[in-house]
């Protein structure tokens, strides 16, 4: 690691523009190590209290005690940052402190299972690492707010007293001191905020970065999750087995908002309890007698010992003293705070609701605009962009209302909290101790600084009423995400899950390759559980080498029959037995052409191209007529186009035979592969079928009413599977076939 280290600051240029975007991981540590040294100098300044705390700091500071103290602080903070390095490499530490469950979002389908899934996980070390040292520098802050509060104090008790200064003392000089402990402070504590701000922004960072690699993971995992989360959304709210509406925009805009506002909470609350705590000590520090607390409390010990007698009065009486002032600033806080934060509650209850339905509308119309990127050529060749106009405006209204709502209550939230501010700082924090004021027994700089104080106790203790919009939009967001974490651990599970809807029978079995393909009593059915049967297969098989065509009217059953043999027909019955170990290829009516692929990608997919040479892939290429795009292998862009519209119909077509080719398959489903090519074209594609894949297992479905032939007379396909009165079966080619009408796919 040492090495690791010194070769990355060797190779370091110190160029401001670019520094911080070159920083290594070894270097990052040590830059945090010594950032964290000199955090430490500060803080240990900070909880120095003691009048003129600049002064007595510094003075503590120059002692050998002082001196040893600041270096155990910063080697204490400077382990931090090297726990974070040690944690990401050992492998000790990257073992998750929960039990995995069936799906990678099992522990968070509740709200604290998806709040603390990252701070549990195999990056623990990583996350709690991170996470003390934000709660270290907000304790920093926290305390700098006493020292913040004593500064403005004593620049404003320098401003009053100029013209009648202390014995002995230089008025200007105590002024400008006064300045300059003033501005430092301020300079070093909002250093110490942006400071915290870097490191929380990347814990937040790497929280969500985790956390949408797991939902990821979990959507594109086993029993085809991803498809099964886009059925049954037509369901009314609430119904059984119904999905989530807009999972891309929960997964994006849930997780990125969801651990922003968790990480900005806990900072909160936890700046909140220490700043409490620190300011506390310090009201309670300048605390002094208040005259009438003393009358009104001999008073009523002399009611309590008239009513009861001597013995209850002497245990009823008491008396403040010397804390009546700080006794003030309590009593002002229980009244003020419970206010304010109950009426702040009940303004966020209704922001809560407005913010669910809020994203709901945002997400469903940012579908929509997807949906009609991603047709935009088809719509242009319909012209219906008229109607498209309006579906985008109806829409867009219903986003436009619950927005509407919402700022009549945001408007009517920030009036509350900024009235409540204002008071808080202008006017209620100054009362408290007033009455020690009144009365001789503070100076104006100690009055001062008590209501500075009060004020900053107030503004800590009203944390809840600042922070309510933020907690409504987290209830919010982690409500929606759980959803989808519950979604996906339902649809894992492919025969419970389409039971709820549905008659999900299917037994998927595997026997000795050269038994083939056998389909025994399969039903298939629609949604609903007392749904009929609309198509039945008795029993079939096709042995390896063997090709079956497919001939049916439309819709009665042919895609929906591959689909099944492909485990992807949700509803029905039956034994679907495929040759163990076989790989299957499924090429449907519209290929699978990602966006964000090179042209390799492309044509080895769904393997990665690291398993295929690019002589392999040009071969591949070469064979099914695509040769001129060999040199364009590595982009992912064709004349500053996606190949999925760079390709015409039948282009499209020829690069998913290139894929076949290269990928070999031992049960190949063509559902209308052929559709877009013409007839030579189509013979060439059976010809290259039969050449590369002799001992395949070939079901076809094709518009033509017979099944194409080899130049030199002799039949590709030497079965037909028939699909007549809801009832399939197969025979050898020759067989006298049904009148059909009309041939096509589903």
């Amino acid at each position: 690691m040492c090495a690791q280290f010194k070769r990355g600051w060797m190779t370091m240029k110190f160029r401001p523009s670019i520094w911080a975007s070159r920083l290594t991981e070894g270097q990052s540590v040590l830059a945090a190590a010594g950032t964290a040294a000199i955090m430490a100098v500060v803080l240990h300044l900070l909880l120095v209290d003691a009048p003129g705390a600049m002064f007595s700091g510094l003075s503590y500071l120059s002692t050998w005690a002082g001196t040893a103290m600041a270096i155990t602080w910063g080697v204490g903070l400077s382990v931090l940052p090297l726990l974070y390095a040690f944690g990401r490499a050992h492998p000790k530490l990257r073992q998750p402190l929960r039990r995995p469950g069936k799906t990678p979002v099992s522990g968070m389908r509740g709200f604290w299972g998806l709040l603390s899934a990252y701070w549990t996980s195999e990056r623990w070390a990583e996350a709690w690492s991170l996470t003390i040292a934000v709660f270290a520098i907000t304790t920093l802050i926290s305390k700098s707010s006493v020292w913040a509060a004593t500064a403005s104090a004593d620049f404003l008790n320098s401003i009053v007293s100029f013209h009648t200064p202390t014995e002995g003392t230089d008025p200007v000089a105590v002024l400008m001191m006064a300045v300059a402990a003033f501005g430092g402070i301020y300079l070093a504590r909002y250093g110490a905020i942006g400071f915290r701000h870097f490191v929380s922004a990347s814990l937040h960072r790497k929280a969500r970065g985790w956390t949408q690699a797991q939902f990821s993971s979990a959507m594109l995992g086993r029993n085809h999750i991803a498809m099964n989360l886009m059925s049954n959304r037509d369901a009314a709210p609430g119904a059984v087995g119904r999905m989530p509406d807009n999972v891309d925009q929960r997964v994006d805009e849930c997780t990125n908002n969801m651990f922003g506002g968790i990480i900005g909470l806990a900072m909160g609350v936890w700046g909140s309890v220490t700043s409490i705590y620190f300011v506390s000590s310090a009201i309670i520090s300048r605390s002094v007698e208040v005259p009438f607390l003393e009358r009104w409390f001999a008073a009523a010990g002399a009611a309590a010992t008239d009513a009861f007698g001597a013995t209850v009065g002497a245990a009823l009486t008491f008396s403040p003293g010397e804390y009546g002032s700080a006794l003030l600033v309590a009593v002002v806080i229980a009244l003020y705070v419970p206010l304010g934060t109950f009426c702040a509650w009940l303004l966020g209850r209704v922001l809560e609701r407005q913010t669910l339905e809020r994203q709901a509308r945002d997400g469903t119309w940012r579908g929509e605009l997807n949906e009609m990127l991603g047709r935009s050529g088809q719509l242009a060749i319909s012209g219906g962009q008229r109607v498209q106009e309006q579906t985008n405006g109806k829409l867009y209204r219903g986003i436009d209302e619950v927005w509407h709502r919402m700022n009549i209550t945001q408007a009517g939230f920030m009036m509350f909290t900024n009235s409540y501010n204002f008071l808080s700082k202008r006017l209620v924090s100054y009362l408290p101790a007033l009455p020690g004021y009144l009365s001789g027994a503070l100076t104006f700089r100690a009055y001062s600084a008590t209501s500075e104080l009060a004020a900053e106790l107030i503004e800590d203790c009203s944390w809840f009423i600042q922070v309510m919009p933020a907690i409504a939009t987290l209830k919010a967001n982690a409500v929606r995400l759980s959803e989808v974490a519950e979604a996906i651990e339902v649809a894992s599970d492919q025969t419970e899950f389409y039971s709820q809807t549905g008659v999900h029978k299917f037994r998927h079995l595997s026997q000795d390759p050269h038994f083939g393909l056998t389909l025994k009593n399969v039903a298939l059915h629609h949604r609903g559980k007392d749904s009929a049967p609309f198509l039945t297969v008795p029993q079939i098989n096709i042995r390896p080498g063997h090709w079956a065509y497919v001939r049916g009217q439309n819709g009665c059953g042919k895609s929906s029959l591959m689909k099944a043999i492909a485990g992807l027909w949700p509803y029905g019955t039956g034994d679907i037995v495929l040759p163990t170990g076989a790989k299957m290829f499924f090429a449907g009516q519209d290929p699978d052409l990602p966006t964000r692929l090179t042209l390799k990608e492309l044509v080895t997919y769904p393997d990665f191209p690291s398993r295929f040479s690019d002589i392999q892939v040009a071969a591949a290429l070469a064979e099914v007529g695509l040769g001129k795009f060999i040199a364009n292998l590595d982009d992912d862009l064709h004349h500053g186009k996606p190949w999925n519209n760079v390709f015409s119909g039948g282009q499209r077509q020829r690069l998913v035979l290139a894929r076949i080719i290269l990928q070999k398959p031992d049960v190949l489903l063509l559902d209308e592969a052929c559709a877009a090519l013409d007839p030579l074209a189509t013979l060439e594609f059976h010809r290259l079928l039969a050449e590369n894949l002799p001992k395949a297992i070939v079901i076809s479905i094709m518009h033509t009413p017979e099944p194409p032939v080899a130049p030199g007379g002799k039949a590709y396909y030497d079965k037909i599977l028939y699909i007549e009165d809801g009832i399939a079966d197969i025979h050898a080619l020759g067989h006298a076939a049904p009148a059909v009408d009309q041939i096509a796919a589903e």
